[in-house]
């Protein structure tokens, strides 16, 4: 076997059994047999997060500072320095130094993504749409760890839905929708939502059969979805009965106000009072 795979491998066997010194000597023994910047960085940011598990902070910055040192002309560096100021809760720090890396290496994907990521769970889901936004509008974008462009637009279609851009929402939707096969699409809960935001129920019924179709079994919140679209057809009964099977899986529903409207007729009817364990929740 190649030595430096055999190193790389171990060095992972020994961090992932929490012996991180002897996981930080073997990356630094790998290092010598490997001249990629790419291989190289990564394996210097292991060793950082060895000496941070350590309980080191001081020659772990260190070591992260050498990586922005050595390796400034390439994106990487930014991207495993800012993981760590994210792990830090260091979040202003991470932007900065994150925003600074798109505008160095406006075609890397990886940086626009944690970014973005970042900055929804920071809950400035504007800021995430205007960097996803900027990362669509570069032709030459890299592919990032599987993530392509039609995961982007699709991301972007959740972070407007978030805000009740509903109109948006779907147009982005549609769009990851072309650019994907209809199996691996994972957006057509999402997808069905919209439609019920605009009373479409024909394309919400056709966007969660299709989900349960390509996904299998659904779970009580996409089984709520199929509920409010059944009823809102007029099939009060199997609206009932698609209820009755989300309640199944934890002998209670979690139900939200707005789910009100589109269950009137169960209401009306009578039928939560059958339930004993029915939850509204606060929007």
């Amino acid at each position: 076997m190649n030595r430096f795979i055999a190193l790389i491998r171990e060095a992972k066997a020994k961090e992932e059994n929490r012996e991180f010194t002897k996981a930080f000597n073997l990356y630094a023994e790998s290092e010598k047999f490997t001249t990629d910047e790419s291989a190289l960085i990564k394996i210097k940011a292991k060793k950082a997060w060895c000496l941070h598990s350590v309980g080191n902070p001081q020659e772990t910055e260190t070591l992260f500072m050498g990586i922005l040192d050595q390796f400034h002309t390439h994106p990487l560096s930014i991207t495993v320095y800012s993981r760590y100021l994210i792990k830090l809760k260091k979040f202003k720090s991470a932007k900065t130094l994150l925003r600074t890396g798109i505008e160095q290496f406006p075609s890397y994907m990886e940086n626009y993504l944690i970014l973005a990521s970042l900055l929804k769970d920071m809950e400035r889901s504007k800021e995430a749409i205007d960097v996803l936004k900027l990362a669509l509008s570069r032709e030459d974008l890299s592919r990032g760890k599987g993530i392509e462009r039609k995961d982007i637009w699709a991301e972007l279609g959740s972070l407007y839905f978030s805000r009740g851009d509903f109109n948006s929402a779907l147009a982005c939707l549609k769009k990851a929708l072309k650019l994907d096969n209809a199996e691996d699409f994972l957006y057509y809960d999402l997808l069905a939502l919209c439609y019920l935001e605009f009373e479409d129920y024909e394309n919400a019924l056709g966007s969660i059969n299709t989900f349960m179709q390509y996904r299998g079994d659904a779970d009580a919140e996409n089984l709520i979805i199929f509920a409010r679209i059944k009823c809102r057809l007029g099939y009060v009964d199997e609206a009932a009965q698609i209820l009755i099977q989300a309640y199944s899986y934890e002998d209670s529903l979690s139900l939200k106000p707005h789910d009100f409207l589109d269950f009137a007729p169960l209401l009306r009817n009578g039928f939560f009072t059958t339930l004993e364990n029915v939850d509204w929740e606060d929007e």
